[in-house]
């Protein structure tokens, strides 16, 4: 049997963290920006090119795509949550009428979730209730973007 020299292993030291104002969570201190005054992911959604807005519970970020029918998509991250667990989006289902001979728009909005994590800074029935509001939200948005549609985009295109 050898002798092989054993290293001995240094434990990392650990980074200093800040806590994010807006939200409460902690981010490192080499990632967290002072000018901007939030952490990076309050920041995908309140800088003011995004256009998002804090409701609170939830931060909201609304998309407008840059095509012809100007789709949306919605992300929603509730307060104490990691990234954005909720998105609604709008889709265009194109069917042709063979008795008119044109192609008709049909939209379909749809919500959609997973689970980001949690961040720590609630405990989990206020995370729980804070994910339920947003989720309220998201069908409530996916309601309004849906009606809107069919009263004014259920038009026929040659």
């Amino acid at each position: 049997m050898r002798n092989v020299p054993t290293t001995s292993r240094k434990p990392k030291a650990e980074e200093p963290k800040v806590t994010c104002p807006v939200c409460g969570a902690t981010e490192k201190e080499k990632d967290y920006q002072p000018e901007i005054g939030m952490c990076s992911r309050c920041w995908w959604y309140l800088a003011p090119e995004a256009e998002g807005t804090d409701h609170g519970l939830f931060m909201l970020r609304i998309q407008i795509r840059d095509d012809q029918d100007g789709r949306r998509m919605a992300e929603i991250r509730p307060r104490g949550f990691w990234s954005g667990t909720i998105e609604v989006s709008e889709d265009i289902l194109h069917s042709y009428n063979a008795e008119t001979k044109e192609v008709e728009k049909n939209w379909n909005v749809r919500v959609s979730w997973g689970s980001g994590g949690t961040d720590g800074t609630l405990d989990d029935l206020r995370a729980a209730e804070n994910f339920t509001r947003a989720m309220d939200h998201a069908v409530m948005l996916a309601k309004i973007w849906k009606m809107e549609r069919k009263e004014g985009a259920n038009t026929r295109r040659s």
